[in-house]
């Protein structure tokens, strides 16, 4: 069974397993080889305790029994020009648990039904259909982020505006239908 939870400094290199595990396999063909190859649980497992500790960016965390299977994270829109006042900074899955309802778990829990915004790497077809049917739209905006090692990221930011039964559509649809009666 999936528990979903706040996650804790402990969880850190849970999340960062799942972290870099994500990332080789998504976004393979989407970034340099190179780059994913340098990528390091170790690192990231820091940088995950050094978040978590801090508490700055609420984080819920999907586990299978002990091991970590997901991660989300949101809060306030860090963008001058953004769409809506939450952003969704991260969600990622286990590869292997991808179209199990997770990933639709996960976002419930970080942006509820709340009018929200994010930014997905171009060319990753998998997520955007998949923030597709929970209510995004792309919206025309593009950016480049940088990777850890400098190599560039083509960005295309998504948002929706706040899910009613009306507005919903598939995953967050049940959620809201669950939430109803």
């Amino acid at each position: 069974m999936v528990e979903i939870r706040r996650a804790t400094p402990a969880d850190a290199r849970g999340l960062a397993e799942v972290h870099i595990r994500t990332w080789r396999i998504s976004y393979a063909g989407l970034l340099p080889e190179a780059t994913l190859a340098r990528l390091s649980v170790s690192a990231r497992a820091r940088r995950w305790a050094q978040l978590l500790h801090e508490g700055t960016e609420p984080t819920w965390a999907a586990f299978d029994g002990a091991r970590a299977i997901g991660f989300t994270s949101s809060g306030p829109a860090r963008d001058r020009d953004a769409p809506a006042g939450l952003e969704l900074y991260s969600l990622y899955v286990d590869p292997d648990k991808h179209g199990t309802g997770v990933g639709v778990s996960l976002l419930e829990h970080s942006v509820e039904n709340a009018a929200a915004y994010l930014w997905v790497l171009k060319g990753n077809a998998r997520a955007i259909r998949f923030y597709e049917k929970n209510g995004f739209a792309l919206d025309g905006v593009e950016k480049v982020q940088q990777a850890a090692d400098g190599t560039p990221m083509n960005e295309l930011r998504m948002s929706r505006p706040v899910q009613t039964p009306a507005t919903a559509t598939d995953g967050s649809a049940r959620a809201l239908g669950n939430a109803a009666g």
